[in-house]
């Protein structure tokens, strides 16, 4: 027998203990260029409470200034430091652990961008690193040099696991597809940042300044969003109104602290807390 949506009276005694919020965009803040039903409300009932959040997309196709302004078209206004992102992580670990190192980006201009903004020797040949991210702009040419420099010994990074990508269409294929392809042709599987990997988690708290225990992370699919909190004390919140259905959790290893239909339902919960 699968889960059911938790009680009020759960989700307040685990609510309780949370200081801060990581949430996912797509399928949870919003679909495609349209917010979801109840996610400015819960925003404001954050704000109103004093309760600390910080968004984190793992979508690696645009950068943080792209959804700063998305977010703000749909209505709700947010400064620069609310926004994380899984280009954010491998950027960090890059300069931290392989300072120097010549690294081929596999991925669109905007997170190129990133990279040379972060002062990270992005090359087009000869590379010791192979980065691949969510490139809606792929070219084949570039796949094959990828495939290239893996096999002849370069270190084969994801920036994210995601297969897919929800739109208001269906999905579309996505860092995590792009990095199998290469896989297949060269044997050869990434180490992944972003979501559920402990590089982020690490990210995550290092910005925050919150502890495990502290922290909720939110968002509609399983193996990203959900998995990051399997084996530490923070929790995770799983919203229906994105790719997750009940029926997935029915045979899933990984299974949410909390479940809601969307956003509303924990500003449901927020505003018996804070009443």
């Amino acid at each position: 027998m699968g889960r059911t949506i938790d009680t009020k009276e759960t989700s307040i005694d685990i609510l309780k203990g949370v200081k801060c919020f990581i949430l996912d965009l797509d399928g949870t803040v919003y679909l495609g260029d349209k917010i979801l039903d109840g996610s400015i409300k819960f925003l404001e009932e954050l704000e109103k409470n004093n309760i600390a959040f910080k968004f984190f997309t793992n979508n690696s196709s645009k950068n943080a200034e792209v959804y700063i302004n998305r977010i703000k078209k749909m209505g709700y206004n947010l400064s620069d430091d609310k926004m994380l992102i899984s280009n954010f992580v491998i950027i960090n670990y890059l300069k931290e652990n392989m300072p120097n190192k010549k690294v081929f980006v596999l991925g669109t201009e905007y997170l190129k961008a990133d990279f040379r903004a972060a002062n990270i020797n992005v090359v087009t040949e000869d590379a010791d690193v192979v980065v691949v991210g969510f490139d809606t702009s792929l070219v084949y040419e570039n796949v094959s040099k990828a495939c290239e420099y893996i096999r002849n010994g370069a270190t084969f990074l994801g920036v994210n696991p995601d297969f897919n990508c929800p739109t208001e269409d269906g999905f579309i294929p996505d860092c995590g597809s792009i990095c199998s392809m290469i896989t297949a042709s060269t044997g050869v599987v990434p180490e992944y940042f972003g979501k559920p990997s402990h590089h982020t988690l690490k990210y995550v708290i290092e910005n925050t300044g919150f502890k495990e225990e502290e922290i909720a992370f939110v968002g509609d699919r399983l193996y990203t969003d959900i998995a990051i909190s399997n084996g530490n004390d923070s929790v995770s919140i799983l919203v229906l109104s994105g790719e997750a259905k009940m029926e997935d959790l029915v045979d899933s290893e990984i299974q949410p602290t909390l479940i809601f239909n969307s956003l509303g339902g924990v500003k449901d919960v927020l505003e018996e807390i804070y009443k």
